[in-house]
């Protein structure tokens, strides 16, 4: 693995290093050891490799030679490196991928890559679209048919023709169908055109067996509706960050069964319609057969953002730690919620360590949805794990909103926009 990339200066440019890379390309400088400093140069830390700048005598740029860096926002830095009198060159023979190349005030050649693929929007859902249940996770055989009946009838309110995979419902030892079978049911629904919308039937385990082994550019060629939460979170957030497919998080077939007014109207708002919409607050919420009065949303900490929505489950998204399927966390609005499995302790175990990934310092606003009762999590308890976090100040953060192991839910789009506040609360998801 790359530890750091080596580029040459000239002597005395240590201030210009500066302007350029932590001022311009948003670089973070860090302390060279004392016995290498009277060396000069700077050194800086790009997230999850370092570059190192050192001083040469007789120096010549590199023109051909260059490291690339990862950015948030392509036509921000673009903006910035015109602004301060640097030529810009955009290169699109790498399409969707975006990127430029630029030099720094030396005339070394630096290219930067836009980190997450533009968010390509599959089409709304209609009355007499094709719905394909499939089994990403766990088998369909581990929920009960009465269950499944629910939901697919449900569907055909809605007006959707429904259809299951082929292997939906085989069960290897450890309770999913094998990752050969999961991976066709993937890649025949979105390959198949009479296809308009695919649901994962249930959460469990393992939906992220099947990442490395997915057609990427046959999903992107073929962009569709997927909806799913729980362990489906992995699914979800790695086709968006491969492809750039807004994908959602969404009731399964237990949920959309259940037939409850705020989770349909929601449902519909974020699949059917094209307008932006407020998120509600639903009067009651039920967690394991009891139902109870719904307090609202709760702010932990104040302010103003707007941001590409990223997550789901928390203990399911930090399984794509370290990953290539990882969705970038700069501007990010955070969504998370998890189930009854977790205890405090082991939330803020997968909190911080979500936090210490690359760009989690530039998060813009996180969300909590609401943890399953028998969690024992309290609102004081994620404000707490808030206070941790320097780079957190100044970030809204709100919780108990009505998405996660709980019913009713919203739906909402991974890799869409939203925008929050706090005064008071509100959550906007954006349509594009």
């Amino acid at each position: 693995m790359l530890d750091h990339v080596q580029l040459a200066a000239p002597a005395g440019s240590e201030e210009k290093c500066l302007r350029f890379y932590r001022d311009l390309l948003g670089l973070k400088e860090i302390r060279k050891p004392d016995s290498l400093s009277s060396n000069g140069g700077v050194w800086f830390d790009s997230g999850t490799t370092s570059l190192h700048i050192g001083i040469e005598e007789g120096f010549s740029p590199q023109s051909k030679a260059h490291p690339a860096f990862t950015v948030p926002d392509l036509d921000l830095i673009a903006g910035r490196l015109a602004d301060s009198g640097h030529a810009v060159m955009f290169d699109e023979r790498l399409a969707p991928i975006r990127r430029l190349y630029t030099k720094d005030p030396f005339g070394n050649r630096i290219e930067l890559i836009e980190a997450q693929l533009k968010a390509l929007h599959p089409d709304r859902l209609k009355p007499g679209d094709h719905i394909r249940l499939l089994a990403p996770a766990s088998s369909l055989s581990l929920v009960e048919e009465q269950v499944v009946s629910e939901g697919i009838h449900a569907l055909e309110r809605l007006g959707f023709h429904v259809s299951i995979s082929c292997h939906a419902r085989k069960k290897n030892v450890l309770g999913s169908s094998d990752v050969a079978h999961r991976v066709s049911d993937l890649h025949q629904a979105f390959g198949d055109q009479s296809v308009q919308g695919i649901m994962a039937v249930r959460g469990g385990f393992n939906s992220n067996e099947l990442l490395p082994h997915l057609d990427y550019e046959l999903i992107r060629s073929n962009p569709k509706v997927l909806i799913g939460f729980s362990d489906i979170t992995a699914l979800a957030n790695a086709i968006f960050k491969k492809t750039g497919l807004v994908t959602y998080s969404g009731p399964m077939l237990r949920g959309i069964g259940m037939n409850h007014a705020y989770t349909k109207k929601h449902f519909i708002k974020a699949l059917m319609e094209s307008a932006d919409f407020e998120i509600e607050t639903s009067a009651n919420w039920f967690d394991d057969g009891i139902t109870r009065p719904n307090q609202g949303p709760v702010v932990l900490q104040h302010g103003e953002a707007d941001g590409r929505i990223v997550g789901g489950n928390l203990c399911t998204l930090n399984l794509l730690q370290g990953t290539a399927f990882m969705p970038d966390l700069r501007g990010a609005v955070l969504f998370l919620e998890d189930d009854y499995e977790v205890h405090p302790a082991t939330v803020a175990r997968d909190f911080h360590s979500l936090m210490q990934q690359p760009g989690a310092e530039q998060i813009a606003a996180i969300v909590f949805g609401r943890f399953q009762a028998a969690s024992g999590l309290e609102l004081e308890q994620l404000r707490y794990m808030i206070s941790y976090y320097p780079s957190l100040s100044g970030v809204p953060v709100i919780a108990n909103l009505d998405f996660g192991h709980t019913l009713p839910m919203f739906t909402f789009p991974i890799g869409g926009t939203a925008s929050v506040s706090t005064e008071p609360p509100l959550l906007k998801i954006h349509s594009s």
